[in-house]
């Protein structure tokens, strides 16, 4: 049997490959990385940084920070270099949508409770999906409110309202 045929004869069908990264995500990408890391560093440059041999509070944070803006500077680089400098295109409504869906829950959990306020964010983070399931929908959302009624307003005890008040 052909490898790129199937049993019919007829041609298969190749799986489409990803398209390569442009260059202008590798500098976003390394901007990120390397805001990241700065940031780190200014946080952590009071903390003790120690010796190898005795290591203070701040010998890993600030490793670890400079390894990621360093990734993010070598990142930057890359970039530069790369073919195809098309900025990546910005989907606007998973970002509008996950983002009310934070504002919702922050704002109903005290006068809600958290089973309400858990269904009304997964319906809202829900419609930022490209193809919403419908019919799945209420099940994934009432067992994930139950899920975290059951976690952290009984397992974990957290202050916070479970109901309506």
């Amino acid at each position: 049997m052909d490898p790129l045929n199937d049993s019919k004869g007829r041609a298969a069908v190749a799986p489409s490959e990803p398209a390569p990264a442009s260059g202008a995500n590798d500098i976003l990408l390394g901007l990120l990385f390397a805001a990241i890391g700065a940031f780190a560093l200014y946080v952590g440059r009071n903390y003790v940084f120690g010796t190898t041999q005795r290591m203070g509070p701040g010998f890993l944070p600030r490793i670890v920070a400079g390894a990621l803006f360093l990734l993010g500077i070598t990142l930057m680089i890359r970039g530069m270099f790369a073919r195809g400098w098309a900025p990546p295109a910005i989907v606007w409504r998973p970002i509008v949508l996950i983002c009310l869906a934070v504002i919702v829950f922050s704002s109903t959990i005290d006068r809600l409770g958290l089973f309400v306020a858990s269904l009304l964010t997964v319906g809202i983070g829900a419609c930022a999906a490209q193809e919403i399931r419908w019919k799945e929908l209420p099940f994934v959302a009432l067992g994930l409110a139950v899920f975290c009624t059951i976690l952290f307003g009984y397992a974990l005890k957290i202050s916070m309202p479970v109901w309506p008040q």
